[in-house]
C-alpha cells in the first residue's frame, strides 16, 4: 500500500469532495483511513486502466520464457513471455501482425524471438503524477467510498458526474503527449481538410 504524501493527499481530497472532514494520513486510527487504505490502489488502478497514460507508458522487448512446471504449452500460440512485474495493462505489441494472448501473468503469441510490448505501468511514485490525474484518482476514490460516507443521492449522482468529468479532463491533457499516430497498422493519412482549402 502507498503510503506517499502524495497518496495521502489525494484520499484527503477524497473526503473534501464527499464534503467530510479530511484524513491526515493512512496511519490515522479511524474508519474513514481504514477505508481509504484500502480502497486507494483500487481508484489509482481504475483510472491508469482507463487510459494509455504517457507518465505510465512503457515499452519494453520481452525474451522468450520458459513455462512455469504444469502450465501447457498452446499449439497455436506456442510462444511465451513473462510480463513485467510492474505490468497493469497491454496497450500494443509489434510486429502488427502478431497473435496474441495474455494468460495470468504470461504473454503467449505466434511470434517467435524477442516481442516488443507497450503497456500501463503500475505507478509507486505519486508525486510524479499530474495534478489533474491526482484530482480524478481522488474522485474515483471518492466514488468508491461514497456508499459509506455519503447519504445523500443527489450528491452521490454529483461525485460520479465529477469523476467522469475530472478523468476526461486528464485524458484531454494527456492527449499533447505525442504526435498524431495510428494504432490499427495502415499508414498515417494527411490531412484532408488542409489539402482541400490550399
Amino acid at each position: 500500500m502507498a503510503t506517499s504524501i502524495a497518496a495521502a493527499n489525494i484520499s484527503a481530497q477524497a473526503f473534501r469532495m464527499m464534503e467530510l472532514a479530511p484524513i491526515s494520513s493512512f496511519a490515522d486510527d479511524s474508519p474513514q483511513a481504514s477505508d481509504a487504505t484500502e480502497q486507494y490502489p483500487i481508484a489509482l488502478g481504475m483510472c491508469l486502466e482507463d487510459y494509455d497514460w504517457s507518465f505510465a507508458r512503457r515499452l519494453v522487448n520481452l525474451p522468450p520464457a520458459t513455462l512455469p512446471s504444469g502450465i501447457a504449452v498452446d499449439v497455436e500460440l506456442p510462444n511465451t513471455y513473462a510480463l513485467p512485474g510492474d505490468f497493469l495493462i497491454l496497450r500494443h505489441v509489434v510486429p502488427e501482425c502478431t497473435l496474441w494472448r495474455i494468460d495470468e501473468t504470461l504473454l503467449r503469441s505466434d511470434q517467435t524471438g524477442s516481442i516488443t510490448i507497450r503497456y500501463t505501468r503500475k505507478i509507486d511514485d505519486e508525486t510524479r503524477l499530474p495534478k489533474v490525474f491526482q484530482t480524478a484518482v481522488s474522485a474515483q476514490l471518492a466514488v468508491l467510498l461514497m456508499p459509506r460516507w455519503v447519504k445523500s443521492r443527489t450528491k452521490k449522482a454529483d461525485l460520479i458526474s465529477e469523476a467522469g468529468t475530472l478523468l476526461q479532463r486528464a485524458r484531454d491533457n494527456d492527449r499533447q503527449s505525442a504526435s498524431a499516430a495510428r494504432y490499427d497498422g495502415r499508414n498515417r493519412q494527411g490531412d484532408w481538410v488542409a489539402g482541400a482549402t490550399s
